[in-house]
């Protein structure tokens, strides 16, 4: 179960909440603004996927599709600033968020062993800290976190927030995490165990980044970012290239429900 975010109760969160829904726009002019999104996202990633083959980066280190949303995001933003800057939440507590990330690095640890030891189980080796796409692991490790930010910048940064002035909160993390794994066609087309499973990996995730990413745009990013981050190396650390194949897909899946329900559970308990 997604665990409600918190509600802050002070006069100036309940000021900020008003004048947000005072300065809501119209339905109509609000989803043009998320159709926007969406359009300028699939054509950025197009042109993403044309520049990568004349970029000289090896996909297999860093994909350039990641940078897409961010490259929404700022097109939608250019063009309805004005609109959508009243909409975005406000920040909340340092520790708040280092409490968020801390709760995220421990689930992404617990993913990693998890998916390593069935892995082995499964009479599958690990592929350990080798090189990647002709650069050494550490550039690997670090170039990661930068396509983690492009993805997050749009999907958590600024998607989400949005959604979440129309819907329900849990309801706007769904949606936002349906997009995002339709987002990764290829994923679709290697049958149906492989696309089911990564659909319902993506929707765990979705709903692990989407719950402890809360607060102002740059603080959903940060946590959204360190744990698209961490879960993209440590699948890699298990699996390379192999991500789509079974059973490796099935494993991240069901590792993926397990830690995110797990860890979104404590953290109800320990905050209520």
């Amino acid at each position: 179960m997604i665990a409600q975010p918190e509600i802050p109760t002070s006069p100036a969160a309940d000021a900020a909440r008003i004048e947000q829904s005072n300065s809501a726009p119209p339905g109509r002019i609000f989803w043009t603004f998320i159709g926007i999104y969406v359009l300028t996202t699939l054509l950025g990633s197009a042109a993403m996927l044309a520049l990568q083959p004349v970029s000289g980066i090896d996909r297999a280190a860093l994909s350039l599709v990641q940078f897409a949303p961010a490259l929404g995001a700022l097109a939608t933003w250019l063009i309805g600033r004005k609109v959508l800057g009243p909409l975005f939440p406000a920040p909340v507590s340092t520790r708040q968020v280092r409490a968020n990330l801390g709760y995220l690095v421990a689930a992404c640890l617990l993913l990693s062993a998890l998916i390593a030891c069935a892995t082995a189980v499964a009479g599958h080796d690990l592929v350990g800290a080798v090189p990647v796409g002709g650069v050494p692991f550490v550039v690997f490790f670090v170039v990661q976190l930068v396509g983690a930010t492009g993805e997050e910048i749009g999907w958590r940064g600024f998607l989400q927030p949005l959604l979440e002035t129309r819907l329900r909160r849990f309801v706007a993390i769904a949606v936002t995490g349906a997009v995002w794994a339709l987002w990764h066609v290829q994923s679709f087309g290697a049958g149906p165990v492989v696309a089911v499973s990564f659909f319902v990996s993506t929707m765990a995730f979705a709903a692990l980044l989407g719950t402890l990413g809360t607060g102002g745009f740059w603080q959903r990013v940060l946590v959204a970012a360190v744990g698209h981050w961490l879960i993209n190396v440590g699948i890699y650390l298990t699996a390379g290239d192999a991500t789509l194949d079974r059973p490796q897909i099935v494993i991240v899946a069901l590792g993926a429900v397990f830690v995110t329900a797990a860890t979104l559970a404590v953290r109800s308990l320990r905050t209520r």
